[in-house]
This record gives structure tokens, C-alpha cells and sequence, in this order.
């Protein structure tokens, strides 16, 4: 898909925020953002998908700078992205959740080591969740069927056991293999998410996550806009990938902190679906990216691995006393990633958005998602 972005570079920076039912997060992410842009030309877009509580009465009362453009459906997070990318002019385009709040100078960080590296395409801050704590997502690298494994199994969180690794002590173990411009080595465990790594330098990585990425203009009009192919996960990673594959680099700023109130503005009630869900979009990404074989070996990888982890699950989900209730979510995840891997054709649960219904008829006729 060919984005359609104006020529002129009207403004510094332009903004596109998707909402849904984030009343109670869109605020503190636009005082922040309000902010940390003083001094600077921006626009800001604001794309309602059909919130249900007071998000699109808050926006018009509070914030009126802001450009409201609302769906009235739930499209998801690529569609909403793709109704106002179009009408960025800004020299950078900054893609930003609305349960983030930007800490003082990230923003000014961002833009200014996208400028200073002119072969970067996007740069991604440091996203701290509510505790403080660093989401790993903020810099990874990019799934393959290899590292996809361990991390279905689990195993990488054996990584989360160990200490963290700053990149210092990394370069000491192995400095032919870890020059300062990437980030440490995969261990075979920890090839995917890379919990093992402080995050503690900035250096040019495979994956940024979209909650908070700062993208040159040039990027959008060379690549086009997001695939709508999943409405929700890794249409950043994808994004990411296509940007790699024209020669771009993706650069992690670890000076710059962004909070990333993360799961907290969709409020899920079906973690197995949700889980689904990413399975599904990771079987979309190998597919278009890797091709059918590989998309293919994933499926049979995760029925594996949920036919390994439901006992186990189901068992532990069975014990009273504390924990109980992490325990049925992690019967549930397992549960409903062998029901989405034993499903034919492949099709994603379903959560309300409004691709849904033409996914149901293709279902019917015997079509899979395109």
C-alpha cells in the first residue's frame, strides 16, 4: 500500500496517536506530549475507532489543537495509522500509543539521533512499563522459526533468571562479535526477545516497537503505509522488516524514556485469545515474509508446543492458594494456541473489529484471510 504523504514539509512534526476507549490514558499522553514539543512546529492526529466511553468528548473539550479524525469503528491499530498518515506533513512522523507518556527530552532525543544518522530510517526509545521496569519490545530482533521456538517452549524466560547483561561485559566476553553499534549476541534460548540484555547503549537493532517509533518522512513515502493484514501486533515488526529490506537502518535511543502503560488501555479479558492473536500475526508475517514453508513449520511448532504446555498448565491451573489466578492464564494461552494452531483455514479469534464480518464470510466460502 502507497502512502500518499504531501511533498512540503509544512511542520517539524507530525503525530498520529490511535485511540480506543483510552480515557483513561490519552490525557497524561498528550500533557506529555504538549510538553516535550514546545518550540516546535507540530501537528498532532488523534484517530477515534469507535470508542464507547468519553475518549472523543474528552479530545474536543480539552485538547482542541488536536486533529480528531474517528471512525466510528474499531479498524485497528495499522488502519487507524493508515486513515492519517496520508495527511502527515511533518518532517518526521511520529507513530505513539496513547497509554505512553513521553519523558522530558526523549522526544528531542529521538529526533535528534535520527538526524545525526542519516541512513537510519526510525529510531524507538527506551519503553519503561508502570514499575519502572524496560519492555523488552523496545528493541529485539526480528522473528524467524528458530528463535520463534524457545519462545513458544517458554524457554526464554530461563533468560530472565540470569543477571542482565550490560554491553560492557558483553564486549569483554566477545568483542569480535559484539562491535558497539549492535546489540549483544542471540543465545539459543534468547534469540527473539533478548531478556538477558541491560538495553543500556544505543546501537542499530533488527525490530522497534510501534507504541512509540519516530519514522523519516522519506521512510513513508518510499515504503508505503502499515499492513492491515492483522489488525493488532507485529504490523510493527513488519513495518520494520520492509524498512531493512530497503536498505534502512532502525536505530534503539536508550537515553530516551518513554512509559508504556502496556496492556493496561486494552483491558483483555481473554488472554488465550489474545495470545492467539499473536500467534496468528506471526503465522501472517512468516508467511508474507519467509514464505508458505515457514509459516507452516510455525503452526506445527505451536501445536508442539501447546500439546507440551496444556498438561502442565491445566495442572498448575488446578492448585488452590497464591498465583492461581496467573495459572489459569497460562492454561488459557496454552489452550487457546493449540485450538488457533489445530484451525483450518487459519483465522484469528475474534475481538470486535470491523474487518471481522468479511473475515467470517471468507471462513464460510473456504477462502483463508488474504
Amino acid at each position: 500500500m502507497t502512502a500518499s504523504v504531501p511533498a512540503a514539509s509544512a511542520f517539524d512534526l507530525s503525530v498520529v496517536i490511535v485511540t480506543f476507549n483510552a480515557e483513561r490514558f490519552v490525557g497524561a499522553c498528550l500533557d506529555a506530549l504538549h510538553r516535550e514539543t514546545a518550540g516546535l512546529t507540530v501537528e498532532v492526529f488523534v484517530v477515534d475507532n469507535g470508542s464507547t466511553d468519553t475518549t472523543v468528548a474528552l479530545l474536543r473539550e480539552r485538547y482542541p489543537w488536536v486533529q480528531l479524525l474517528e471512525t466510528g469503528l474499531n479498524h485497528g491499530f495499522s488502519a487507524g495509522n493508515n486513515l492519517a498518515l496520508p495527511c502527515c506533513t511533518g518532517a518526521s512522523v511520529l507513530l505513539l500509543n496513547p497509554d505512553t507518556v513521553v519523558q522530558p527530552g526523549a522526544l528531542r532525543g529521538l529526533l535528534a539521533d535520527l538526524q545525526a544518522h542519516p541512513q537510519t530510517g526510525a529510531v524507538g526509545p527506551r519503553l519503561r512499563l508502570g514499575d519502572g521496569s524496560t519492555q523488552p519490545e523496545c528493541a529485539r530482533y526480528l522473528p524467524t522459526v528458530r528463535n520463534l521456538w524457545p519462545w513458544l517452549l517458554l524457554l526464554d524466560k530461563l533468560a530472565s533468571r540470569l543477571p542482565l547483561t550490560t554491553f560492557a561485559q558483553q564486549a569483554n566476553q566477545n568483542p569480535l562479535h559484539n562491535p558497539p553499534h549492535h546489540p549483544p549476541p542471540p543465545r539459543w534460548f534468547d534469540g527473539f526477545n533478548l531478556l538477558r540484555w541491560r538495553r543500556d547503549h544505543s546501537c542499530a537493532v533488527q525490530s522497534l516497537c510501534g507504541a512509540c517509533m519516530l519514522l523519516r518522512r522519506e521512510v513513508i513515502e518510499q515504503i508505503g503505509l502499515l499492513d492491515e493484514a492483522s489488525p493488532m501486533y507485529l504490523d510493527d515488526i513488519d513495518y520494520c522488516r520492509r524498512l531493512l529490506d530497503k536498505g534502512w537502518q532502525l536505530r534503539y535511543v536508550s537515553s530516551s524514556d518513554v512509559t508504556h502503560f502496556w496492556q493496561q488501555s486494552t483491558q483483555p479479558r481473554r488472554a488465550g485469545d489474545q495470545f492467539a492473536l499473536v500467534c496468528h500475526s506471526i503465522w501472517l508475517y512468516l508467511r508474507k515474509h519467509e514464505g508458505p514453508a515457514a509459516a507452516r513449520w510455525f503452526v506445527a511448532m505451536a501445536l508442539a508446543a501447546a500439546t507440551v504446555r496444556a498438561p502442565l498448565a491445566l495442572l498448575g491451573a488446578a492448585l488452590p492458594g497464591p498465583g492461581q489466578a496467573n495459572r489459569r492464564r497460562r492454561a488459557h494461552i496454552a489452550l487457546s494456541m493449540g485450538r488457533w494452531a489445530l484451525r483450518h483455514p487459519k483465522r484469528p479469534p475474534r475481538f470486535g473489529f470491523a474487518g471481522e464480518a468479511a473475515d467470517k464470510q471468507n471462513s464460510r466460502s473456504g477462502l483463508a484471510p488474504p
